[in-house]
């Protein structure tokens, strides 16, 4: 319709690709909880997502069955590659109870925003360098914002300023409606400082092996040193 507002992408494919393409990144997205792809892609996947967790709120037989004719029927990958037929893993049976048990109850008291899309740096940047996003399932084990701040704590509470007005803000955003969201940011802080410390002391000792060969060798002279021969 000329003039019409876009109500979605088309994403350059007819209805049923689209349609296959999105249900297709929506199964992963389900069994991955984080998924790498186009901003665009992600976009439109993110929409159907939502959809999804609200059906498992809902927690109905029409809402079950909805969903199950969501959810793509992906094919195993055979460890023998010579072979031409694979099965079908029935995705839908293994993907409805995670999302009317798990998911249900994480998203229970949340009332919106169950998907978050962040932008990364293009893919594949030697070919089209199409703009890439991350499309993850908010407060679950892979969220990138949760990780992202307990990064952060690690890093201010090391110096004389402390916690910035920014950083608490963003501890009470991914804290919110996560079940026992300060408990869990507290345990990923300290990975996360037993993981730094670790590293000190790996550099510490190689820094103490190296002055130790540095010493046992001396010095080494320049091959340009005074104790080459004239010559004539």
């Amino acid at each position: 319709m000329a003039g019409g507002a876009l109500k979605y992408r088309h994403l350059s494919r007819k209805s049923s690709h689209r349609q296959a393409l999105l249900r297709n990144l929506v199964t992963s997205l389900f069994t991955h909880e984080s998924i790498t792809t186009t901003w665009h892609k992600a976009k439109e996947a993110q929409r159907l997502a939502e959809k999804l967790i609200t059906l498992g709120k809902k927690n109905t037989d029409a809402s079950r069955r909805k969903a199950e004719s969501i959810f793509f029927l992906q094919r195993d990958v055979t460890e023998d590659r010579s072979l031409l037929k694979g099965r079908f893993i029935q995705e839908p049976v293994r993907l409805l109870p995670h999302l009317f048990t798990t998911l249900r109850q994480r998203y229970l008291e949340r009332p919106g925003g169950y998907t978050r899309v962040l932008r990364i740096e293009p893919m594949n940047k030697h070919y089209d360098q199409a703009p890439s996003a991350i499309l993850e399932l908010v407060d679950g084990p892979k969220d990138m914002r949760f990780l992202m701040t307990a990064k952060t704590l690690v890093r201010e509470r090391t110096t004389d300023e402390g916690i910035r007005e920014l950083t608490a803000k963003n501890v009470g955003k991914v804290t919110r409606y996560r079940p026992d969201g300060f408990e869990d940011l507290e345990k990923e802080v300290k990975r996360m400082e037993a993981e730094v410390g670790n590293v000190r002391l790996r550099k510490t000792a190689i820094a103490s092996v190296d002055e130790g060969k540095r010493e046992g060798h001396g010095e080494r002279q320049p091959w340009f040193g005074g104790g080459r021969k004239k010559m004539g």
